[in-house]
Formats: structure tokens, C-alpha cells, sequence
């Protein structure tokens, strides 16, 4: 029995090393995101067996209904026309959000409060990085190169993390109580916001926003005090939007694609593709709404429709994870993953205060999915998973109290 106590408290003390360095990662490339993942997947697993708590891990219902899910979508590799590479690839990454659980269940809650803190401050930095960048003043160095010339989904990627990252660091200083720790979070929650703001991608620019309304709405408070929070947030966002002209031309730029888009026409315009994406997809699903077209065939299916060469056959996914789940496997495929989002939401409410950094990381997953690759990308599905399994991991109650942290962590 000590051996085995042993061995766990080995595997709980190097998590406690590895977790605090994939928060710091989320922003870098996917090659390195995987490695660190990889790394916590073995030592998360090794310390639920050594605990004996994979029954009290998957008995919830959110669990279980990730568990139906990933199971339902390999399953649908029977009836798949695809090739067998594109089915290996995506029952790997559908099987990903299984390691978010796992993190939950295997994290000392104290460790998981000090990777959370340990990835504001990666957020901080990559938004003092950008709000630098966008003003022409940082000079060149491969240190930050790669996140700040990333493109395509990791530049999405980048947006929502630091979206994440602000509200975050917001969560963390509503409840800290001691000075200095408060001004490290409200310079990190600003810089974070610096940097969404100087950045091009409008997914971070929508989140921020709706995070901090879910934040305000969800706290088991007056109904006035609910309402100054909302009227609050409505102030900041139109200071943000008469005082940012970046904002202000993207989002024009998007109502403008929109209001060009014609279902009939060709499409080469950002929104415009996503919405043509979105309308053929939703064709895929109509004609196997039951069981889909089966695991991995979302690529086949669009080479089908779409005329090879053009910005529209470039793509790899609807940029919408329901439908492409829908199409891959039913319409009972993407009512299982939704219900599941949903579950890990309302477990977080019913946590009560602590279960507002588990809220809005979920938010977060959920409503990126509708306009995002959000789990089929490892680039977004990675560190948002991450993120999701350390906020949980603060939640869980049967753990042993967690040791000590260090004064600044202190409340």
C-alpha cells in the first residue's frame, strides 16, 4: 500500500511540474501542444489507477454521455466510405476530450489553480507581444515569431485563448483578497485584452463579450446585482468598440460579406465561405440524418460538391463542429456531444462561485464550435480541453486537501 501511495504522490508531483508547462504552451504549435499532452494523458491515467477512481470518474452524466458519444462516432467507422487514414485520424481526435475528464479527475486542485494562474500569465505575455506588435515597435525574434505570424486556425486559436485568458484572469481577481496579487491579475487580465483587441481575428472579439455576460448571469446573485453586471459589460464593449478602430473594421468587413453572400453565386470572401460551407454540409446531413455518412467522410463529401481549385475546396472542415458531427454520424451524434457540453455547464453552475472558471471554460468550447474546428482541430482542441480539465479539477471535492500554496496563490 505505501508503494502504491508512493507511486502516486510521484505521479501527482509530476503532474504538478508538466500541467503548469502545457498552460504555458497552448499558444505555441501543435507539435508541441501534443507532446506535453501526451505527457499528462499518461501521468492523469496513472494516478486515477493508482487511486482506484475510475468508476467515481465516468459515473456522472457528462462523462457518460462523452463516453456514448466517442463510441456512437467509432462505431459510424463501419458504414464510412472513407479513406482509412481519415478514419484513424478522426476517431483519434474525437477520442481527445476523453483526456479533459481524465484531467479532472487526476489533478490535486491546488496544481490545477496554479496551471490556471500559470496560463494567465501566458496570456498576458502573448497580448503584451501583440499589443507591441500592432504598433510596430517589437523587433523580430524567433521567440515569438511563430505565434505572432501564425495564420489559419492558429491565429483563431490565439484570438480565443486570450479572450479566455482575460476573463480568467478577471475570475481570479474578484476572489483574491491580498494587494499585489490583485494588480498582477488586472495587469494580466488587461494585457490579455490589449492583445485580442490589436489582433485580426473576430472569434476572440465575440467570446470576450459573452463570456463576461455568461460570468454575470450565472453568479447566485440579486437579480440587480445580475443586471449592473450586464449593464457593466454593455459599457465596456462600447468603449472598446468607439475606441478601437481595429474592432470596428473587422466586424464591418464580416457585416459586409454577409450582406454580399448569394447561395447561387461563386464565394471567396471569409464569412461568405463559411456560410456556403454551412449550407452544404447542412445538404450532407439531410440526406443520412440517422447515422451520417460515417466517420471521417466529411472530406469526401465535399471533394463531391464543390469545384476543385477554388477557396471553397481548400477546406477541411464546415467550420462548425455539430454539423460536422451530424454529417459524419447522424443527427443523434451531434445531440450527444451537444448534451454533453451542456451537462459540464451545468455541473460548473451548480458548483456555485468556484464552478465559474469551469462555466465559462466550456462556454467557451461550446459556442466556439458553432463557428470554429474547435474539436475536430487539435490546434483549438489541445489547450481549450486542457483548460477545461484544470477548471474542473477545482472542483472536485473528494480529492485529499491540497497542500499549501504559496502566498501569492493564497486567497
Amino acid at each position: 500500500m505505501n508503494s502504491v501511495h508512493r507511486t502516486a504522490s510521484l505521479c501527482e508531483r509530476s503532474l504538478g511540474w508538466v500541467l503548469p508547462a502545457a498552460a504555458w504552451v497552448s499558444f505555441a504549435q501543435v507539435g508541441l501542444k501534443y507532446l506535453l499532452w501526451l505527457a499528462v494523458m499518461g501521468l492523469s491515467l496513472a494516478v486515477i489507477d493508482q487511486r482506484k477512481r475510475w468508476r467515481s470518474t465516468w459515473r456522472q452524466p457528462g462523462p457518460m454521455l462523452l463516453l456514448l458519444w466517442v463510441g456512437w462516432m467509432w462505431i459510424s467507422a463501419w458504414w464510412s466510405s472513407a479513406p482509412i487514414r481519415d478514419i484513424i485520424i478522426h476517431g483519434w481526435i474525437y477520442a481527445l476530450p476523453l483526456g479533459a475528464i481524465a484531467i479532472g479527475a487526476a489533478c490535486p486542485p491546488a496544481v490545477a489553480q496554479r496551471s490556471l494562474l500559470h496560463f494567465i500569465a501566458a496570456s498576458a505575455c502573448v497580448g503584451g507581444l501583440w499589443a507591441v506588435h500592432s504598433r510596430g515597435r517589437l523587433p523580430v525574434s524567433p521567440l515569438w515569431h511563430s505565434t505572432l505570424a501564425a495564420t489559419g486556425n492558429q491565429r483563431i486559436m490565439a484570438s480565443v485563448l486570450l479572450a479566455l485568458g482575460a476573463v480568467l484572469a478577471c475570475w481570479f481577481l474578484a476572489r483574491q483578497t491580498r494587494p499585489w496579487p490583485k494588480v498582477g491579475l488586472a495587469l494580466a487580465a488587461l494585457l490579455a485584452a490589449a492583445g485580442l483587441i490589436s489582433q485580426d481575428r473576430r472569434s476572440g472579439m465575440v467570446l470576450l463579450p459573452l463570456l463576461l455576460l455568461v460570468w454575470a448571469l450565472a453568479l447566485p446573485r440579486p437579480a440587480l446585482w445580475r443586471a449592473s453586471g450586464v449593464l457593466a459589460v454593455a459599457v465596456a464593449m462600447g468603449a472598446v468598440w468607439l475606441g478601437s478602430d481595429t474592432v470596428r473594421t473587422r466586424f464591418a468587413e464580416g457585416s459586409a460579406e454577409l450582406a454580399a453572400y448569394n447561395s447561387q453565386a461563386s464565394v471567396d470572401t471569409s464569412w461568405g465561405i463559411r456560410l456556403r460551407m454551412l449550407e452544404i454540409t447542412a445538404d450532407m446531413v439531410k440526406e443520412c440524418p440517422a447515422f451520417g455518412h460515417g466517420l471521417g467522410s466529411w472530406q469526401q463529401q465535399w471533394d463531391q460538391r464543390v469545384p476543385a481549385g477554388t477557396r471553397l475546396a481548400d477546406n477541411s472542415t464546415p467550420h462548425n463542429d455539430y454539423l460536422m458531427v451530424a454529417a459524419q454520424a447522424g443527427v443523434p451524434a451531434a445531440m450527444l456531444i451537444l448534451g454533453w457540453l451542456l451537462a459540464m455547464m451545468v455541473a460548473a453552475v451548480r458548483a456555485g462561485p468556484m464552478g465559474m472558471a469551469a462555466l465559462m471554460v466550456w462556454f467557451s468550447i461550446t459556442a466556439t464550435a458553432m463557428a470554429n474546428a474547435t474539436l475536430r482541430d487539435a490546434k483549438f482542441g489541445l489547450p481549450l480541453l486542457l483548460l477545461a480539465g484544470l477548471a474542473m479539477a477545482m472542483l472536485d471535492r473528494d480529492k485529499s486537501p491540497p497542500k499549501p500554496e504559496p502566498k501569492v496563490f493564497q486567497r
